[in-house]
């Protein structure tokens, strides 16, 4: 996309707002190398206060000071002070190493399981925001099951989303997860499901 933005005097914008500050602090395409003219951030920016963020390059500078610009937040202090803690505190913690750790716990445990009870499992995005999906499951029997089996033992999970760890779990927080999909599989099993 990069080079075909290039190629045709194009801008390259991306939404990282489900997925800013959980893979790269630059944002989720800087790992692969890709620098996108615009991006914009939103919900973890400022840790659940109500600001977002359009942040660009070099690129689009001399055009965004030529245009007239408002927002409805700017000028409150409460988000601006917790988008620049939240930014601190995500450097200062390693937060995105941290969640991607948990996150391979979380998957590895979540295949140990299902291998072991016999079900085979699709996980899918990076580990900080895994999709889990049962295989041969389009209806999602299985995956509302699941969902339902963890939600009575107090572990909220979605069967056909994005699930997404933040700076707040721990490891705690994953082993009990896993605590609860063994039992919920487990009943599952019981249920011939």
């Amino acid at each position: 996309m990069r080079e075909l933005c290039d190629a045709h005097g194009a801008l390259l914008i991306l939404d990282d707002v489900r997925a800013g500050f959980r893979l790269h602090e630059a944002g989720s395409w800087e790992p692969l190398g890709v620098r996108p003219d615009l991006t914009a951030f939103s919900k973890a920016i400022a840790n659940g206060h109500a600001l977002a963020a359009v942040t660009g390059s070099e690129t689009v500078r001399d055009a965004a000071q030529r245009i007239y610009t408002t927002g409805s937040f700017w000028f409150s202090a409460v988000p601006m002070a917790a988008a620049l803690a939240t930014l601190a505190i995500v450097h200062r913690d390693a937060v995105i190493e941290r969640i991607e750790r948990l996150g391979r716990r979380l998957r590895e445990g979540l295949t140990s399981q299902a291998e072991e009870l016999g079900y085979a499992l699709r996980q899918s995005g990076p580990a900080q925001m895994p999709m889990i999906r049962f295989d041969d499951d389009a209806a999602l029997v299985r995956g509302n099951a699941f969902v339902a089996e963890c939600a009575g033992r107090g572990v909220l999970l979605h069967p056909w989303h994005n699930l997404f760890l933040c700076a707040a779990h721990s490891d705690a927080d994953i082993d009990r997860t896993l605590e609860v999909t063994q039992a919920a599989l487990r009943a599952m099993r019981e249920r011939g499901l």
